[in-house]
């Protein structure tokens, strides 16, 4: 496809050196780039090194965001309204608490052109109103969603606030018609509901989802797989572990560290929010904000603030940040965002909402709910010997003072006495048993983890993850008041090392808030993207980790220190599950070539979670030889099956079409994605083949492999559980087809190439020759790693390049016209190259149905 720049102009850039600090430039133009998504977070952009500068993406360029995922995002500020105009109304409902009827709803006024809606509930806490949430309602129904507060029956406690939560939640839904003049009716999607709840109502929330959860109680509306998120703003911990349980809803906490009445201090566990955080055993995500108080939250409660003089950052600056925070996790649980993750887990110090002054302090902690896109190396649950980690590997260390045991302080209090090395840990009570270790430094030290031989190969996974947290009041601390930087290190079987300072990503683990009553740690997510250890030529080998080290004193960052740490494991980034999808697959290949005068069928898949197909939607739009789209609609065949028919066409033509459906949450969607930029296109006409290959026996290809570890092509029939990106299936359905590495399990090109070549083919029986063939191609992490097809008409003397393949979704049929690369002769050859060099990719190739024929109208 052509390229075009954003810009107005593409960007010459040198790349000089061999570092990628050397590397590195800034993009001209970025700053007026668009940032306006409308209702949604972030504008994507993709990201072309034009090598051959000829404006087209082909052979050798290079892309990031060839995926689903764009290269970067623009984001605008996240603090600032969204486009939608917001209607405000107060009401009561019945069949809830009486006394605490009264509910506050924030919508898009144009809710009516607009579909079904998420819905937000806020409960607010003991001693606060209801009505007190304006800037956090209008604020998210600018952007698309339905806000109502609610009037909350704190006064008696957790259990009767957790009751007018789901109560109020029940009666709005089951009374829309009452609501607003019924302009709701219809616009709730009842599958995307989150909760926000504060102080009382923290808890609240979180205690109700327990008891939608566990069947305690059964609303008529709704129930526990409806509640998508769970955000508890500065909440008691009243009830204690399995009565409060988040279990595995998306749970969010924000907190503020200057709160005078949930304090955290160490005297009083009730106050100990952060034990319901780590209850939590779905994604899970903590905000803590330097300099906030309590009341910061709402609108209009007293002002608790207590820390440090001239740390407080004030209502305003609080808000914003809730306004951000809240934003990003709406879009990301509710809508799937992508973009609206980085707010969770980088550094605030360099990643921030725009609107939020530079020098206000977030501490982030992030962790992924899904179990299967995260390997534990250690998190320190299984067994308390410091030598053997959780999944079983040798654990070393000369740090000083290293002790494992639960995340809590026992001293009452958070001065540091020697006696509990876990002071100022606030994170367990009861039988809550988060594990973690503690250890410091005055000089040189490491912590080293031996990585397990099953659990060697990095190369399927993101991010080297773990959290950290400066410990209260240790003398290591107190003597230098500073965020703590280290290194950490990865070792191949090798031997090959490749470190990383973890400021180098912004701030490091942040100095603790000096508030009063004492200092409660902080724990902080680091997240390094694996193939950064890649960078500056290290040779490091991702698929054969040894150990991950890391090391600590002035050689490798801060000169002393004392730190709890926890969660050492591989992450993929993983998203949450999405309520409200819909999705169009053909169940058919699409033919490549269609007899002349018939009528061609194909079957789709077109199925919906959460959300209904719109009766009548599924379409099919063709034409031929160009003109305007036609379109016909697909008949319904039960199920989520549906069926296409594609008009008979005249030889020669050839036939353009794609298809559409329209969801009742998601709206249309189309098949391909972006058509009619892209369609499915065949052709009409009578096949000639001079020569056809399935691979079901040996015509006599030969394959070399040059500097190959492992994963040369292999004639057979697939063995793969396509787990590693390998096909389960050949393309032409003989069964067997050309694969590298095939065979069961950990299967993949190293290194390589490995070269798969035809024997000679006679192209000049035919009047206007083409060769065909499918190809496969997989590349986990997307980079420059390429299935090279070739040609050659002198028997393999010279070689011309017909395509350089990246990463891409299952079998795809390629077809070229020989005469537009060179001249058909009797000594035509073709080959294909897989690669994987530098080996850090789980890389799989495949190719099948190789023939030479034209395609004619009698």
């Amino acid at each position: 496809p052509a390229l075009v720049d954003v810009r107005g102009a593409p960007q010459t850039v040198t790349f000089p050196g061999p570092t990628i600090q050397a590397n590195t430039t800034v993009l001209t133009g970025s700053a007026t780039l668009d940032s306006d998504a409308g209702t949604g977070l972030g504008v994507g952009y993709d990201l072309v090194c034009d090598f051959n500068g000829n404006a087209v993406l082909d052979a050798g360029d290079f892309i990031d965001g060839f995926g689903d995922e764009a290269g970067f995002y623009v984001v605008s500020d996240l603090t600032v309204g969204g486009p939608l105009p917001v209607t405000e109304v107060t009401y009561t409902v019945s069949g809830v608490t009486p006394g605490f009827t009264g509910q506050n709803t924030y919508y898009p006024t144009g809710i009516a052109t607009m579909g079904r809606l998420p819905l937000i509930t806020i409960s607010h806490g003991n001693g606060h109103n209801y009505t007190w949430y304006d800037y956090l309602g209008n604020h998210l129904a600018s952007y698309g969603f339905v806000v109502m507060s609610h009037q909350n029956n704190t006064g008696p406690g957790i259990e009767t606030a957790s009751t007018t939560t789901y109560e109020h939640t029940d009666a709005f839904l089951g009374q829309l018609g009452s609501i607003a003049g019924g302009a709701l009716v219809g616009h709730i999607d009842t599958t995307r509901i989150l909760w926000i709840g504060h102080s009382r109502g923290g808890e609240g929330v979180a205690r109700a989802y327990t008891r939608v959860e566990n069947g305690s109680v059964v609303p008529e509306n709704y129930e526990a797989d409806d509640i998508v998120f769970v955000s508890s703003i500065a909440p008691n911990n009243s009830l204690g572990p399995g009565a409060t349980q988040p279990r595995e809803v998306n749970y969010h906490l924000l907190w503020g560290a200057a709160d005078g009445d949930i304090s955290g201090s160490g005297s009083s566990t009730g106050t100990w929010s952060f034990a319901i955080f780590e209850r939590a055993e779905g994604f899970r995500q903590s905000t803590y904000v330097h300099g906030a108080d309590h009341n910061d939250f709402n609108c209009c409660g007293f002002e608790d603030f207590t820390g440090p003089a001239g740390t407080a950052i004030g209502r305003p600056e609080a808000q914003r940040v809730a306004k951000a925070v809240y934003l990003a996790a709406a879009q990301r649980y509710a809508n799937g965002n992508i973009p609206a993750l980085d707010l969770f887990w980088r550094q605030w110090e360099r990643y921030r909402p725009i609107g939020v002054s530079p020098a206000t302090v977030v501490v982030n902690d992030y962790r992924e709910g899904d179990a299967e896109g995260r390997i534990i190396i250690d998190d320190f649950q299984t067994g308390t010997d410091l030598g053997m980690s959780s999944s079983g590997g040798a654990v070393t260390w000369s740090v000083d003072d290293e002790t494992e045991g639960v995340l809590r302080d026992v001293s009452s209090g958070y001065t540091w006495t020697g006696s509990d090395p876990m002071n100022g840990m606030s994170r367990a009570v009861g039988s809550d048993d988060p594990f973690g270790v503690v250890f410091g430094w005055n000089a040189d030290r490491f912590l080293e983890f031996e990585i397990v031989e099953a659990l060697r190969d990095f190369t399927d996974d993101e991010y080297l993850a773990f959290r950290a947290c400066q410990v209260s009041h240790h003398p290591n601390t107190v003597a230098v008041l500073a965020d703590l930087t280290f290194t950490a290190t990865l070792r191949d079987g090798a031997g090959a090392t490749s470190s990383i300072r973890i400021g180098a990503y912004g701030g490091g683990i942040e100095e603790l808030y000096q508030r009063s009553g004492g200092w409660q740690n902080e724990f902080e997510v680091i997240r390094i993207r694996l193939t950064d250890f890649l960078h500056n030529g290290s040779g490091l080998d991702l698929s054969d980790i040894a150990a991950i080290r890391f090391e600590f004193g002035p050689s490798h960052g801060s000169a002393e220190g004392y730190i709890g740490f926890d969660e050492l494991m591989l992450s993929s980034s993983a998203d949450p599950p999405t309520p409200g999808t819909i999705t169009v697959e053909l169940a058919d290949e699409v033919p490549m070539l269609i007899p002349p005068g018939v009528e061609t069928t194909l079957t789709l898949v077109i199925g919906a979670a959460s959300e209904d197909v719109v009766a009548g939607s599924p379409t099919l739009h063709y034409r031929f030889d160009g003109g305007d789209y036609l379109t016909a609609p697909l008949a319904a065949l039960g199920g989520d099956l549906y069926e296409a028919t594609v008009p008979a066409a005249g030889c020669g033509d050839v036939p353009e079409f794609y298809f559409s459906a329209e969801g009742s949450l998601t709206g249309e969607i189309r098949l391909p994605i972006d058509a009619p930029a892209t369609v499915f296109t065949t052709e009409v006409g009578t096949l000639v083949e001079a020569f056809s290959d399935d691979f079901e026996s040996d015509l006599g290809w030969t394959v070399v492999n040059i500097d190959l570890e492992d994963g040369p092509w292999e004639r057979g029939v697939p063995a793969g559980d396509g787990e590693r990106g390998d096909p389960t299936v050949d393309w032409d359905g003989s069964g067997a087809c050309y694969l590298t590495d095939n065979v069961a399990g950990n299967s993949d090109v190293d290194g390589g190439p490995t070269i798969v070549t035809s024997p000679r083919l006679d192209a000049t029986t035919l009047g206007d020759p083409r060769v065909g063939y499918a190809r496969w191609f997989t590349n986990d992490d997307e980079d420059i790693d390429r299935l090279i097809v070739e040609l050659s008409n002198n028997d393999g003397g010279t070689w011309t390049v017909l395509e350089e393949v990246p990463n891409t979704v299952g079998w795809v049929y390629q077809s070229w016209r020989i005469a537009d690369f060179m001249t058909p002769t009797d000594q035509m050859r073709i080959r294909f190259s897989a690669i994987d060099q530098p080996n850090d990719s789980v890389t799989e190739a495949g190719v099948d149905a190789i023939s030479i024929f034209e395609i004619t109208c009698p």
